[in-house]
C-alpha cells in the first residue's frame, strides 16, 4: 500500500454535505497525483443512511483513481466506556457497514476502532473479545474483506503483543499501529527528535522492530495508521521536520510497512478542494535518512 493520508472528512457530523461527488473525485485525484496510494477515513457518528450514502461516495472517489480507501471508526463512546452496550452498539455500527458494502469494493478496508485508548488501556478483555466477535461477522458477510486492527494505548507498537486474534486470519486482518501521529512532541521534558542523533534514531527503530517481530512471530502484516512531520498546519516544516520525515520514510519502507501521513488538513482543505502552498510529494527514502 506504501504511502497516504489520514483523512478527517466525517468527523463533523456535517458530511460535507456541500462537498459535491465530481469534487470528491477530484480531491481522490490530487492524492494519487501525489504519490499516495491509499487513504484512512475517520468516522464518527451513527451509521445513517445520508452518512452511509455519502461514505460511498468517497469510497466510490477513491477507486476511480485506483486509491485504496479504509474506513476507520471513531468509536469514542466505547474507548471512554467500554461496557457490555458500548460493544454491543461498535458491533452493531460495523454489522449496518459492512452489510452496506456487502462484497462490493474489493479494496476498501475496515480500520475498527481509531486509537483505542482512555479506559481501554485498562481492559484489553473487551478489546480483544470486540475484536473477535467483528472480525468474525464481518468475515461472514465478506470473507476477504481486510481489517485492521489497533493495540491499546493509542495503538502503541509494543502493545500489539497483546491483540488475541482469531486463528488462521492473517490474510485479512492486519495490525494498525501510530508512531508520532502529530509529530515528535516533547514529553518528559525531551523531544524524542532534535538533529536525529544517533540516540534518537536508535530509539525509532526499536519501536519500529517491536512491530516487525510482532510480525514475524504471528504472520500477520502491519500498516501505520498516522505518523506526522510535526504540527505544521500554520507553520513552515523547519529542516529537522524534513530530516525526521526522510528518516521516518525511509525505516518504514525498509521494513516494508506502509503508513499514512497525518493528516490531511496538513496539505489540503478537503471543503474548498484546495492544496496548501508547498504541498508536495511524500517524504522519499534516500541513503542519507537511513544513517
Amino acid at each position: 500500500m506504501r504511502s497516504s493520508l489520514a483523512l478527517g472528512w466525517m468527523l463533523t457530523g456535517r458530511e460535507r454535505n456541500g462537498v459535491s461527488a465530481s469534487l470528491i473525485r477530484w480531491s481522490c485525484g490530487i492524492f494519487k497525483a501525489k504519490g499516495l496510494t491509499h487513504v484512512r477515513i475517520r468516522v464518527a457518528g451513527a451509521p445513517t443512511e445520508a452518512r452511509l450514502i455519502h461514505l460511498r461516495k468517497l469510497v466510490e472517489a477513491c477507486e476511480y483513481y485506483g486509491v485504496i480507501p479504509i474506513i476507520a471508526y471513531q468509536a469514542d463512546a466505547y474507548k471512554t466506556d467500554p461496557s457490555a452496550s458500548h460493544e454491543k452498539e461498535l458491533i452493531n455500527w460495523w454489522s449496518v457497514v459492512a452489510r452496506y458494502f456487502g462484497q462490493t469494493s474489493p479494496l476498501l478496508g475496515f480500520d475498527l476502532i481509531y486509537e483505542p485508548a482512555d479506559k481501554l488501556n485498562h481492559n484489553m478483555a473487551s478489546l480483544n473479545r470486540v475484536y473477535d466477535k467483528t472480525i468474525r461477522l464481518i468475515h461472514a458477510i465478506d470473507p476477504q474483506r481486510m481489517i485492521f486492527v489497533a493495540p491499546r494505548m493509542r495503538a502503541a507498537p509494543e502493545d500489539l503483543s497483546a491483540l488475541k486474534l482469531p486463528a488462521q486470519s492473517q490474510n485479512y486482518v492486519l495490525a494498525e499501529w501510530h508512531i508520532f501521529p502529530w509529530g515528535p512532541l516533547k514529553s518528559g521534558g525531551k523531544y524524542p527528535w532534535t538533529s536525529g542523533t544517533a540516540a534518537e534514531k536508535a530509539a525509532i527503530r526499536a519501536r519500529i522492530n517491536a512491530a516487525v517481530r510482532w510480525q514475524h512471530k504471528t504472520g500477520h502484516a502491519s500498516w501505520v495508521g498516522g505518523w506526522a512531520p510535526g504540527e505544521s498546519i500554520k507553520m513552515t516544516p523547519v529542516a529537522s521536520q524534513f530530516a525526521f520525515a526522510r528518516f521516518m520514510a525511509c525505516e518504514l519502507k525498509k521494513a516494508h510497512i506502509p503508513y499514512a501521513i497525518n493528516a490531511d488538513t496538513q496539505f489540503y482543505d478537503g471543503e474548498e478542494g484546495s492544496v496548501a502552498s508547498g504541498a508536495g510529494a511524500p517524504a522519499q527514502c534516500d541513503d542519507r535518512a537511513g544513517m
